[in-house]
């Protein structure tokens, strides 16, 4: 208790950035709400229970956690903590960005591109729209996907204004680092196109200019005759992508396969960091900083952006806005009188709380420009990396980044409806599973749906298993059941590209034979 009432008098010395989180601690008879409002604590008791506050929707909008114990709310709150010391670092240490570059989006044209379709289908007796961004291309670096979305705004900076080097780290077959490839390849194969341009036009100027002086000789008009001077560009140092990963697998390293094949192909420069180096650097497996690590020197001083695993930066809210928008248009048009659950996949959880922030916005001006029925749009995100605690964090960290109250994220899918009353756990990321498997040639076969293997397939795997839950009649949203009573739109994130080298994985695993797997440099017989 000690240490709780310690936790508390830290959180009562943050600034206002508090504003609006609730915590709940519930038993069988009554619960707790302790609010965080400026600097300032309430403690109440409701004896009506859980049911009767969520009945409010400005109470669940505002964020709420559930917890059982307290233990449980003590480590949630040393994890806000943790969130806020970690910004207060970054933003306190004149150094900690010393030397890395930014990008000034303010005056960036964002070309229209066609919104990416939505289908219709009918999976375990529930109707799905699912909402094909894997269908999405960029225009030159052809990224597609989720990454589509995070990348819009830097796929279109112009060359010149583009930093001279990326630099990011992650896994050896992240989509996140093949996407960061494809981007840097595009700029410079912009760059070869301008320059052939360039050196076509002076060798026309040389021409044409060669001629104008031979008939001005040939006139005798003894006029001196003109230098073109040539603009060579060909030296033009190229864009460079540095990505840090831990050491890789022997066969990996001897025989690239699947992303890490395609991006080193693309002109990525790799660095093997050992399990400590990285740990150091990057704070382990699920660590992450949305500003470079201190010791981390940048490959070029004062042009080299860094870019946080999976894109988990405010740049990619231009995406999500892009997005925001086609869902609000789609299902004014389709359902708007109909509540509607878009469930995203969770890795960094970036899409997932821009998508719900630039929702919210578009909702608000919706219903002040228009006499129409009030929309009910919810952002649910289904983990892929770690638990739900880590998703929490990681979506608080970037609400802190971009300005946001810390408390203001999307609803968290529980792996099973009953997760509240028995322990659960979410897969292990990226760990071949048989269920992960079923529901990939499920999807595929029954459905036409082709999922990956590491995002897409383990969150259906989830989102099945909430498709029986009802919604009591005295709620509208219920965030334990963010999926009863509601129409159902998935964001298909793509990561098809990686499908075989997943398929491999399985198959050491013993869980497919070599038939099923399209192996690298064969043809299926």
């Amino acid at each position: 208790m000690l240490s709780f009432l310690a936790s508390v008098w830290h959180l009562l010395l943050l600034p206002s950035i508090w504003s609006g989180m609730s915590f709940l601690l519930t038993n069988t008879s009554s619960m707790f709400c302790l609010g965080f409002s400026s600097r300032s604590l309430m403690v109440t008791r409701h004896s009506h229970g859980l049911r009767s506050v969520l009945q409010k929707r400005e109470f669940h909008s505002s964020g709420v956690s559930c917890f059982s114990q307290w233990g449980d709310i003590i480590n949630e709150i040393e994890g806000l903590l943790d969130v806020v010391e970690s910004r207060n670092a970054s933003s306190s240490d004149p150094n900690c960005n010393s030397g890395w570059s930014t990008l000034n989006l303010n005056d960036l044209s964002i070309r229209e591109t066609k919104p990416s379709p939505v289908e219709e289908k009918l999976i375990a007796g529930r109707r799905v729209y699912i909402k094909r961004d894997d269908l999405l291309r960029l225009h030159g670096s052809q990224i597609s996907g989720n990454k589509a979305r995070k990348l819009l705004a830097m796929n279109e900076v112009p060359y010149n204004e583009f930093p001279s080097c990326l630099v990011s780290y992650g896994g050896p077959q992240s989509n996140s680092m093949l996407a960061l490839a494809a981007l840097v390849n595009y700029k410079n194969r912009q760059a070869s196109v301008e320059n052939h341009k360039q050196n076509t036009q002076n060798e026309n100027d040389d021409s044409n200019s060669t001629s104008s002086a031979g008939s001005s000789n040939e006139k005798g008009n003894g006029d001196k005759e003109d230098t073109v001077e040539k603009c060579d560009t060909s030296d033009q140092m190229l864009k460079r992508f540095v990505y840090y990963t831990k050491k890789l697998p022997r066969f990996l390293r001897t025989q690239p396969s699947g992303n890490l094949f395609r991006a080193k192909s693309l002109g990525m420069e790799i660095i093997e960091l050992s399990q400590d180096e990285y740990a150091s650097f990057f704070g382990g497996d699920y660590g992450g900083s949305p500003t470079a690590p201190v010791r981390l020197v940048p490959p070029i001083q004062g042009d080299s952006l860094w870019v946080p695993q999976g894109g988990a930066f405010g740049m990619a809210s231009v995406g999500a806005r892009v997005l925001a928008k086609e869902l609000v248009d789609f299902w004014t048009k389709e359902a708007p009188d109909q509540p509607l659950s878009v469930c995203v996949p969770g890795g960094t959880c970036t899409m997932a709380v821009l998508l719900h922030h630039e929702l919210q916005n578009l909702i608000a001006h919706h219903h002040e420009t228009t006499d129409g029925v009030d929309l009910d749009i919810e952002v649910v995100v289904i983990p892929c990396v770690g638990d739900a605690g880590y998703a929490k964090r990681q979506m608080m960290a970037l609400c802190a980044e971009i300005g946001a109250s810390i408390g203001d994220i999307p609803t968290i899918l529980q792996p099973t409806p009953d997760s509240g009353k028995k322990p659960s756990a979410y897969f292990p990321f990226g760990q071949p599973k048989k269920a992960i498997l079923q529901t990939f040639e499920t999807m595929k076969k029954d459905h036409d749906v082709l999922l990956d293997l590491i995002y897409g397939a383990p969150v259906w795997t989830i989102m099945l298993r909430h498709f029986d839950v009802d919604l009591s009649p005295d709620l509208r949203f219920d965030p334990n059941k963010p999926l009863a009573g509601r129409e159902i739109l998935y964001v298909h994130s793509g990561g098809q590209a990686g499908i075989n080298s997943q398929l491999l994985r399985y198959r050491h695993k013993g869980l497919l034979s070599i038939h099923d797997v399209q192996l690298p440099g064969r043809n299926r017989q």
